[in-house]
């Protein structure tokens, strides 16, 4: 058993959906280095295998499945190999998810159900299958990876983005007030901007400045910096850990101060 007391995640099985990069490979890194059993689920399989290798060097027992959040009897068919394989789950992050940044009034269908496919309906399809399996459990802890954005308006063209994430804020409380009397707690994680692949590909836009853009991030961050991946890793434990068993419905703002202005 790690000396990590109430943190300690030891014999646990996560199940980290977009854990190919960014916050969900931080995340997955992190709870390996708390003693958990790691599922290590992207889009792109190469990906999450690579995050399960870098688990298994920490010296813990991981896994790599491709998993398309959109499809939601994918996901139920990966959640019943996750449980044959390990025959529970106890702790699923849900950090799948893509950026949009289209003015609302020119933005295409097409482009908004990209987004809440992606963001919110894979959310709630992830929630569901291994909501199931937690119920029958008794026991579980779900972290949906939200956003500032969902907490207020950025602008920028982000409106799909924003609807998105506020759709997740909302789907966490509701699934933590339905799943609580059976043991489940459902929180929320909302991040300001972070340091990550996702990020970067942004700063990379053409339609953007990139140190005016920077500028303008941290301007609203009254630590005066972006989070770096790291930094995501200590909420989550939190969240998925004893020392939060009294946590549900609870959407933990990791923003630098962002939405207390």
């Amino acid at each position: 058993m790690n000396d990590t007391g109430v943190f300690d995640l030891s014999r646990r099985v996560a199940m980290i959906v977009g854990a190919g990069s960014g916050l969900g490979r931080a995340i997955a890194l992190g709870f390996s280095r708390f003693g958990a059993n790691i599922v290590s689920a992207d889009l792109d399989l190469s990906n999450a295998k690579e995050t399960a290798s870098l688990a298994q060097d920490q010296g813990g027992e991981a896994v790599g499945y491709q998993a398309d959040v959109s499809d939601g009897s994918a996901i139920q068919g990966l959640v019943s190999d996750v449980v044959e394989k390990f025959k529970r789950i106890d702790i699923l992050v849900n950090s799948a998810g893509v950026a949009s940044h289209a003015p609302s009034e020119t933005m295409t269908f097409d482009e908004w159900n990209r987004v809440m496919d992606a963001n919110l309906s894979g959310t709630f399809h992830c929630c569901r299958a291994v909501g199931a399996v937690m119920l029958r459990q008794g026991k579980g802890s779900i972290i949906n990876i939200a956003s500032v954005g969902g907490l207020v308006a950025v602008g920028r063209g982000t409106a799909a983005y924003g609807a998105s994430k506020g759709g997740v804020v909302m789907l966490t409380r509701e699934l933590a007030v339905e799943w609580a009397s059976r043991g489940v707690r459902v929180n929320g994680i909302a991040p300001c901007q972070f340091r990550t692949p996702m990020l970067e590909a942004v700063l990379k836009d053409p339609q953007y400045n990139p140190d005016q853009l920077m500028q303008t991030w941290i301007a609203n961050i009254p630590l005066g910096r972006i989070g770096e991946m790291e930094e995501i890793v200590g909420p989550a434990v939190f969240l998925a850990s004893d020392a939060a068993s009294m946590v549900t419905g609870h959407i933990l703002s990791v923003d630098g101060g962002y939405v207390a202005r």
